[in-house]
């Protein structure tokens, strides 16, 4: 029985942007006994069906944006009598697409870290079940991914996960639903291995492939400690120092290193976070801006963000580090008017914002 990994994509490119962590993070989830996967990210090359045999295992990771070309691939696959398993997030979402649209005989929903070995015994003794739950595992049952299995010079940038989950719910976004709201942070010793290991690949530019950077505010802080949650309140700061460790470690790594992450724009507010981040050379980070009105912010739950001249000034701040900002909006929210536009045009270039 062969273990296959599928990153699926419409158009093969030759060279990727940026390494699709999760592939190799299930290849380290597969147990010995299965041997190594195969790899196919088609964003390299297109998988080749002939290789595929009966009894064989795909295991098929998609999002929204690939989904369709993941559900050929496991009627594919299917038809060549192996079986077929989806998961990902947006199999974790609509479990039910995987199987009508992309014939599979398993769903895993949540993270694959743990479930995985158990999903692949099943398929070994011919009884795989509908759906499986991963669920949420723990921070230090998260796996470091077999970058060993990586191929040589055909990725830009390498990536490492810091946290799963998010404590917003911004309604746009899907980290809080699949991930949780309870943040699940890596010690910083797991992370700089993983670091380490890339950079002697060859890897210098490596993002910090986590939905928010700064998953603990000065704000979660101080509500804690009007609570008088001592617990919460411990956890919380337990967590930024955690984060801060981390940062100074990065300040070690050889000097030509560079990093990009996502972050919310409350990091702004957080002088000594920026501080970190600039020693850390942490050159870059995707900010969702979204919007740039109140009433916008409002509508997709994240009012937590500014807007207006204040927006601009907190932007600004992330510069004023050394920290380039990627800045993400969306249009087409029933706020939206038809100068909204030309509005968030003009704020952007008032932020001077690096790209947007």
């Amino acid at each position: 029985m062969r273990i296959y990994l599928v990153n699926p994509s419409d158009v093969a490119f030759g060279v990727g942007v940026i390494t699709p962590r999760w592939l190799y993070v299930l290849a380290a989830a597969t147990p010995k006994k299965y041997g190594d996967p195969v790899i196919i990210d088609e964003t390299l090359e297109s998988m080749r069906p002939g290789q595929i045999r009966p009894g064989d295992v795909v295991g098929i990771g998609i999002h929204t944006a690939n989904a369709l070309r993941g559900f050929e691939v496991g009627r594919i696959a299917r038809a060549l009598g192996a079986f077929v398993v989806f998961g990902g997030i947006h199999a974790t979402l609509y479990p039910g697409e995987a199987q009508e649209l992309g014939a599979a005989h398993a769903v895993v929903q949540g993270d694959g870290d743990v479930i995985w070995a158990e999903v692949l015994d099943d398929c070994a003794n011919g009884k795989p079940r509908p759906l499986y739950d991963g669920g949420r595992v723990p921070a230090d049952q998260f796996l470091p991914a077999r970058w060993d299995l990586l191929p040589r010079n055909r990725y830009m940038w390498a990536s490492v996960q810091t946290v799963r989950g998010c404590t917003k719910h911004c309604s746009f976004c899907s980290v809080w639903r699949t991930d949780g709201q309870k943040p699940r942070q890596r010690s910083s010793e797991a992370v700089l291995e993983e670091i380490v290991e890339l950079r002697r690949l060859g890897y210098r530019f490596i993002a910090l492939a986590d939905d928010n950077f700064y998953s603990v505010t000065l704000a979660d802080i101080e509500s804690a400690e009007r609570k008088n949650d001592a617990v919460r309140s411990a956890e919380l700061k337990r967590l930024r120092a955690e984060c801060f460790k981390f940062m100074d470690g990065l300040a070690e790594l050889p000097s030509d290193t560079i990093l990009f992450t996502q972050i919310t724009m409350e990091a702004a507010e957080d002088k000594d976070f920026l501080d970190a981040m600039r020693k850390a050379r942490i050159r870059g980070a995707l900010v969702g801006v979204e919007t740039v009105t109140a009433e916008g912010l409002k509508s997709i739950y994240k009012d937590f963000n500014l807007s207006g001249e204040e927006l601009v000034h907190r932007l600004k701040l992330f510069k004023r580090h050394g920290v380039h900002v990627l800045g993400s909006f969306i249009f087409g929210l029933s706020t939206d008017r038809p100068d909204t536009f030309e509005a968030t045009a003009e704020l952007a270039k008032q932020a001077d914002l690096t790209f947007a």
